[in-house]
């Protein structure tokens, strides 16, 4: 689908877990991508390989935040989360569901990038994902997903916006094995009535993977490519681009059960993103990145009301290549040159693209991350425990790494199993 940059009672741990209900909070917590997380299970996961809905029947998932972005200005981050939320109901042998609002930033990047400078095509919002699935007498367990957006704003004399997309998830487990195959069916984005019209016209993308259980180890592979068209944007009224995303994942880790209820993991992930532009006038952006993490993660229940658990990360090896970038943030190539659209900027930066051509080392890639769920019965509240970058004290803002009061629980889920 559009997720292409790319720029899921008490907690029982575990790679074999179906009581692992949490949320974007937990994930985070755990050193994992919110949008590319495949070594730990979770409720999420079912955004990945859909047949997960069997494992989290009769639950509803809730995470708190503002409402979704509607035009390029409003991106789910952990001091600005975006609301979403849905259910999954066993019904005899099947289970179906429904969730609301679950939009991906990688969309969301790719379409920024495509738009003019200071008007931004519109993101996806008001998305729908339809769920079903069942298991199999063999044991097979599998499932099917509808993605599904379609918006629009005409009003008179103002820029006409469009949005639209779908997208189809199929996935399939057993004990020892997944597997999952994620078709991006449309993805268009347009605004009219600018000076320069512009639109965002998505090919057809296609995400691939699956993972193998042996006792505590498991080894995973993931792949996604998704390319596009677009008109205008940061070139002239109806320049005609063309632009590609490919992501792959090869990872393996293991988890060692101190208790029942006490976990600690170890995984290697060698990832490699690449995204390009290619322009009329025959030049081409493009940022390629490399990176192997080693994340070891810890989760122990404190309490019978108390769920804690933290991680922390490391590149054993990380560069990031950029070719021509400030071309696609203002539309001109200079080697160096600032920034001039900070939301492009941003989308090329979280994944280590710079304005200066050359290859250049990942640089501050240890990462400790901390969360906490509280149990209340079949009641779990997860939260991701945020740091800032100063105190919020005007007297010591030299301060850095602080853990603020305000910053306990910045994102916070919720989930019921009933």
């Amino acid at each position: 689908m559009k997720k292409i940059l790319g720029l899921s009672a008490a907690v029982v741990m575990g790679l074999t877990s179906t009581a692992a209900l949490a949320s974007k909070a937990r994930i985070l917590a755990l050193g994992e991508e919110v949008e590319d997380h495949y070594f730990i299970e979770d409720s999420r996961s079912i955004f990945t390989n859909a047949s997960y809905i069997n494992n989290y029947a009769d639950t509803m998932m809730l995470e708190w935040g503002g409402t979704g972005a509607t035009s390029g200005g409003t991106l789910d981050q952990d001091s600005d989360p975006k609301a979403m939320g849905g259910f999954l109901k066993r019904s005899g042998n099947f289970v179906y569901g429904v969730y609301l609002g679950n939009e991906s930033n990688v969309s969301s990047f790719l379409r920024i990038l495509a738009s003019p400078t200071g008007t931004y095509l519109a993101t996806a919002d008001n998305q729908l994902d339809l769920f079903i699935g069942s298991e199999l007498a063999s044991g097979i367990k599998w499932g099917a997903n509808l993605v599904y957006t379609d918006d629009k704003k005409e009003t008179t004399g103002a820029t006409h916006s469009t949005d639209k997309a779908m997208a189809v998830r199929l996935g399939a487990q057993a004990d020892a094995w997944e597997g999952y195959v994620n078709v991006s069916l449309a993805s268009e984005s347009e605004k009219k009535n600018l000076t320069v019209p512009s639109k965002f016209d998505g090919k057809l993308g296609l995400q691939v993977g699956g993972s193998y259980k042996l006792k505590d180890y498991k080894v995973y592979a993931s792949y996604k490519q998704f390319d596009w068209d677009q008109i205008g944007g940061n070139q002239s009224a109806g320049v005609k681009s063309e632009g590609g995303f490919s992501r792959y994942f090869l990872g393996a880790g293991k988890v060692h059960k101190i208790n029942s209820t006490d976990t600690v993991t170890v995984k290697a992930v060698y990832n490699v993103l690449n995204v390009e532009m290619k322009y009329a006038s025959g030049d081409k952006s493009e940022l390629t990145r490399r990176a192997l993490p080693l994340v070891a993660t810890y989760e122990a229940q404190a309490t019978s009301w108390l769920m804690l658990r933290g991680s922390v990360s490391h590149n054993l090896m990380g560069t990031a290549e950029s070719k021509r970038l400030s071309k696609v943030v203002n539309g001109t190539y200079s080697n160096g040159a600032a920034v001039v659209d900070t939301l492009k900027g941003l989308a090329l930066s979280s994944y280590n693209g710079s304005m200066t051509d050359g290859e250049t080392s990942i640089g501050s890639s240890t990462a400790i991350n901390a969360g906490a769920s509280l149990l209340f019965g079949n009641l779990t509240i997860d939260g991701f425990v945020g740091t800032t970058a100063a105190s919020r004290a005007t007297a010591t803002q030299s301060k850095q790494g602080v853990l603020a009061l305000d910053n306990l629980m910045t994102r916070v889920g919720m989930t019921y199993k009933f």
